[in-house]
Parts: structure tokens; C-alpha cells; sequence
């Protein structure tokens, strides 16, 4: 006669099996987390990547075509070099002794390894009537808070996508690299200009790096030096400019270039400096 009871084949998971199953099904859950966070991580980095790109693309194309939105809030005069940059409330167009000469923009070293700044530039139209035809002559000066121009507008940074980091930069076919401070100008040509500082007209730009920068001067004065450099001033890159900038949740980086036809490129690398 059989007792009552459970048959041998029905009764539960012993102690140690329940913990294998929950271990392997751990392992399991923490293998699919980090394959789905990884995805995502890649994801953000590629985003970010792009909308990098689009940023520099943007800053360039506004260059191009004349485009600051000041609102009024400077006035410009040839007083200086460098120029005079005063806050106040001048109308639109009326700032009519100076031109926009461009923009920069200032990456790496310690102030800007998450971040960037743009520099809108101002130069002073003409010498006794006659048009301007260089830099030095405009007497390039940043629209921005500098050492002689303390109630100028203030820049501010613009933080790098998707937590992209600075690396390096480098002339694009240059054999060496800098890891401080490359600062590059979308710089008028001064050859045909229309419009002032403070209305649209379409430029020649020209990518121009710095023959110096100090890490113990500002970035509106670095800029305002330049143009005192007399022939050195302003070198032209003509191969264009390349930047490394990494992101650490993929172990991927990416160089960004600009052309000397101011088309901005990215190429992504496996790794965190831009092998």
C-alpha cells in the first residue's frame, strides 16, 4: 500500500539549486545590462560626435554669410588697438567704423577640456578712407571681456556634447600634436567685405591659426595680441586643422577636421587618442 504524500519526482528545487539558478540568472541579467548600456554608451557617442560636427559647421556657415546677434548690446570704435568694445545700447547698423571680421573658436587646455568658445571678432573698416587690407590693419580684437576691454560682452563656454573630452589638436599633416590650448579664426580675408559688424554680408574667410598663446593671458587677449604680431600674425593653415576628442564610456575617439575650405569632417577611432 503507498502512503499519502508527494512522489519523489514532484518535490521542489533543493537549496543549492534555487542559488545556481539565481546565480546564472544574475550572471545572465548583468550580461544583458551591460550589453544594452554598452549599446547606449556608443550610441551617445556617435550622437554626440554628430552634433559636434554640427556645431562647428554652423559657427562657420554664420561666419560665412556675416551673421552676429549682438542685439545692440556693444558699441564698437576704431580707438585702441585694440579696437573699443563698450557695452551699451547701440542700434543695429550703427557701428559703422567697424566690420565683423570673423569668429574663433579656443578648445583644450585647462579652461577647456569639457567645453569650447566662440569669439565673435571685430576690425575697424578702413585707414584714411582707404579699406583695410590685413588683420594688422583691422586691428582683429575679440567682441568679449579682455584686459582693455573689461565692459565688452561676456562669452560663455559651450559645453562638448554627450560628454565628449578634449584630447589634442594638431595643422592637419603635422607630424605632432598639442594637448593645450589650439585656437583656429574664420577670419575675413579683408579682400571683398560687405556689411558692418553689426548687419549680414557675405565674407572670403580664411582658416587662420595663432603664432602664439599664452596660458597665463585670457583668450580675448591672446586674440587682441595677435594682430600685433606684425608679419608672423595669423599664420594660414592651408591643410586645415584636426581635433581629438574621446569619450571614456566607449573607449572610442573621434577627429573632427576643418578644411582649408572650412568643411568640417569626422573620422571615429578605435581607442581613447585618436590613433
Amino acid at each position: 500500500m503507498k502512503r499519502g504524500g508527494l512522489a519523489d519526482s514532484a518535490q521542489g528545487f533543493t537549496i543549492v539549486e534555487t542559488l545556481i539558478v539565481l546565480a546564472v540568472t544574475s550572471m545572465l541579467f548583468v550580461s544583458v545590462a551591460l550589453l544594452i548600456n554598452g549599446r547606449q554608451n556608443r550610441t551617445d557617442f556617435l550622437v554626440g560626435v554628430r552634433s559636434l560636427q554640427q556645431q562647428f559647421q554652423q559657427i562657420i556657415n554664420e561666419t560665412i554669410s556675416g551673421y552676429y546677434p549682438n542685439n545692440g548690446n556693444f558699441s564698437c570704435s576704431v580707438a585702441g588697438p585694440p579696437l573699443s568694445i563698450i557695452s551699451g545700447s547701440t542700434a543695429q547698423g550703427k557701428n559703422q567704423d567697424c566690420i565683423f571680421a570673423g569668429k574663433a573658436i579656443v578648445v583644450g587646455g585647462a579652461a577647456h577640456l569639457n567645453n569650447y568658445s566662440a569669439y565673435p571678432l571685430a576690425g575697424r573698416r578702413a585707414i584714411n578712407g582707404a579699406d583695410v587690407k590685413t588683420p594688422q590693419e583691422a586691428r582683429v580684437t575679440a567682441i568679449a571681456q579682455s584686459t582693455a576691454n573689461p565692459q565688452a560682452p561676456v562669452v560663455g563656454l559651450v559645453k562638448l556634447p554627450n560628454n565628449l573630452v578634449y584630447s589634442k589638436a594638431r595643422l592637419a599633416n603635422s607630424p605632432s600634436w598639442t594637448t593645450g590650448t589650439f585656437a583656429v579664426a574664420f577670419l575675413s580675408s579683408f579682400g571683398n567685405f560687405q556689411g558692418t559688424i553689426n548687419t549680414t554680408g557675405s565674407q572670403q574667410l580664411n582658416l587662420a591659426s595663432y603664432s602664439s598663446w599664452s596660458s597665463s593671458m585670457s583668450d580675448a587677449d591672446n586674440i587682441n595680441t595677435e594682430a600685433n604680431r606684425g608679419a608672423l600674425q595669423y599664420p594660414i593653415a592651408s591643410s586645415g586643422v584636426e581635433y581629438c576628442f574621446n569619450s571614456g564610456g566607449t573607449a572610442q575617439s573621434v577627429i573632427i577636421a576643418i578644411s582649408a575650405g572650412l568643411a568640417v569632417t569626422t573620422n571615429v577611432k578605435t581607442g581613447l587618442n585618436c590613433p
